[in-house]
């Protein structure tokens, strides 16, 4: 499932009545009309009964899905901080669709040190409800967050499901590391996914963000599915809440939530900061269309939680090449979907080339974003 490929959406449009007859100054002016967008993506704000607010608008919920199926339960399921997508709107109301980067069996929890772990993933959240404990059922939402060691989980809420429809389904999201490294096996952060009984969709690669359904059997999670995550496609008006994860130099490209990439143009409106707040870490709330980013708002009551992302560069002669990487120096570089290579470069080609190479450290590995070649 593509995330907000949603062509055949279409958003509500409020419009106020004009007054009687009389003069044009007579007439009172019409408000601005509110034309929702027609695909919303991110965290519930607060939920009235039916109602929920997203992106600091209000929507009249029709149902609650998870993986294409309604869920009994409902909007009693809704609870602020979970990462939902509108998946359809009507004059009924929305489509709730639930979005969890995580939904298993919570272990190892520690309400003094507020850690916990799922499906295999150790994770902190200061949130977490005493009433929670080891082998309940719930349902996790998070957006990648820095860490010393590179892109983690910023947990966002932990909600129990134990008596609902959600339990018993398990879901693990993350970016692909180390596909093709063995047979059958790749890696999401901590977690090593077993999808020997299935096929990857095609043309799959490291650094590609994809979300994973099966049965977490301690140590690995064996995937029944794996579907690839992406913004790219998105070709209509769509609203999405996430966490800046790249930034091109000239602050003309950015990536959201490291699946999917969005151009800053002349056409582009910023709220509460400007291009040059345009930075890896930071929180924002983005319109965009046909993948164009029509307005940019940044959430400055964030805080910076997302910490200090660590970048790298370097210079030098490429020693070696491998499937996925190359080496400088005796230092290992890694490559993935998100690698941009400059002057018709290519991995294969680059052996013995002196490059410059800027990255990002992603589970200690670090992982280029731009390879240009360099004068020697």
């Amino acid at each position: 499932m593509k995330k907000l490929a949603l062509a055949a959406l279409v958003g509500f449009v409020l419009t106020g009545c004009g007054g009687g007859g009389g003069s044009d100054e007579s007439k009172p002016t019409p408000p601005t009309p509110d034309v929702q967008p027609a695909a919303v993506q991110g965290a519930i704000q607060e939920v009235y009964g039916n109602d929920i607010i997203i992106n600091g608008r209000r929507y009249t919920v029709s149902s609650v899905n998870y993986d294409k199926q309604e869920l009994a339960e409902g909007t009693s399921l809704l609870k602020p901080q979970m990462m939902v997508q509108l998946k359809r709107q009507a004059k009924s109301g929305v489509i709730v669709e639930l979005e969890p980067t995580f939904l298993g069996q919570i272990t190892n929890v520690n309400h003094q040190a507020d850690t916990f772990s799922i499906n295999g993933v150790n994770l902190s959240f200061a949130g977490l409800s005493n009433e929670i404990n080891n082998d309940d059922w719930v349902m996790v939402s998070a957006l990648p967050m820095a860490t010393n060691n590179g892109l983690s989980y910023k947990v966002l809420s932990v909600i129990e499901v134990e008596n609902t429809d959600l339990a018993g389904h398990y879901e693990l999201e993350g970016a692909i590391a180390q596909l093709g490294n063995e047979s059958s096996i790749f890696k999401l952060g901590q977690v090593t996914v077993d999808y020997s009984n299935i096929s990857l969709p095609a043309g799959i690669k490291n650094g590609d963000w994809v979300e994973v359904t099966g049965q977490y059997i301690k140590p690995n999670f064996i995937a029944s599915e794996v579907e690839l995550e992406t913004y790219d496609e998105s070709d209509n008006d769509h609203e999405i809440e996430g966490i800046i994860t790249k930034v091109n130099s000239t602050k003309t490209v950015f990536e959201l939530n490291a699946r999917g990439s969005f151009v800053v143009d002349s056409t582009t409106r910023f709220e509460d900061g400007n291009k040059a707040n345009l930075v890896v870490g930071e929180l924002v709330e983005v319109t965009v269309v046909k993948g164009i980013a029509k307005e940019i708002e940044f959430e400055r009551d964030f805080g910076g939680e997302t910490g200090n992302w660590h970048e790298f560069e370097r210079e030098g002669h490429v020693s070696s090449v491998g499937y996925d990487h190359f080496m400088i120096a005796g230092e290992t570089f890694y490559v993935d979907a998100y690698t941009e290579f400059e002057d018709n470069l290519k991995l294969e080609t680059l052996n013995g080339v002196y490059i410059d190479v800027e990255g990002v450290i992603i589970d200690g590995r670090k992982v280029a974003r731009e390879i240009e070649r360099e004068d020697d």
